[in-house]
Formats: C-alpha cells, sequence, structure tokens
C-alpha cells in the first residue's frame, strides 16, 4: 500500500513539475520606455513579461520619432535598437534591473530570454 501511495505521489509530482509555467518563454518583469507626443508632453510606455528571443518593435505615436530612457525592469538582459526591426547595430545593452541612459533613442528592443 505504501509503494502505491509513494509511486502516485511521485507521479503527481512530475505532472506538477511538467505543467507549471516557467519563465523560458521569455523575460519577468516590466520594460518601460519614454516618448515624446506632438505636444511635448513625456509619456511613458511599458512591456509586461515580454517575449524572449525575438524583436520587438516598440509601440510609438505616429508623431514621436524614437523612444528614450529605456528602464529594465526585468529578469533577462535587453538589447536596444535604432531601428524598427533590430536589424541594425546593437545600440545599447541593458542589464536587469537597470536604465540605459535618458539620452539613448531606441525603436525597437530584443530580450535575452
Amino acid at each position: 500500500m505504501r509503494l502505491r501511495t509513494s509511486v502516485a505521489a511521485a507521479f503527481g509530482a512530475a505532472v506538477l513539475a511538467l505543467t507549471t509555467p516557467t519563465s523560458a518563454y521569455g523575460a519577468v518583469g516590466v520594460f518601460s520606455y519614454g516618448f515624446n507626443t506632438g505636444d511635448k508632453l513625456d509619456q511613458r510606455a511599458a512591456l509586461f513579461n515580454p517575449p524572449g528571443k525575438e524583436c520587438i518593435t516598440l509601440k510609438l505615436p505616429k508623431d514621436a520619432d524614437f523612444a528614450y530612457a529605456a528602464l529594465n525592469r526585468t529578469n533577462a538582459t535587453v538589447t536596444l535598437f535604432a531601428d524598427d526591426d533590430c536589424s541594425s547595430d546593437v545600440y545599447f545593452v541593458v542589464p536587469p534591473h537597470k536604465a540605459a541612459p535618458e539620452r539613448v533613442l531606441l525603436r525597437s528592443v530584443m530580450f535575452s530570454r
């Protein structure tokens, strides 16, 4: 009887371990950035738990050329690019829980995980 209970418990633990979501599919946390609108007001936007290893073009209003003041509050390193499709040279790299200098301008990002 104890063997059957032990096997059932081990099986249940294995199923739980395989079905529990992990952060392997992207960064966990918030990445935020600033931009100016046409009326010159500073605005902020954010990405929550962004996907990893894929290019993310930042959502900016039509009258905003670039984002700035990137703040990486995720568990992943983020690479900043000055173009829309992450095809330019690496512009700046921001480690987890750090900020890019405010003057660094960006249009797309890619997270390390």
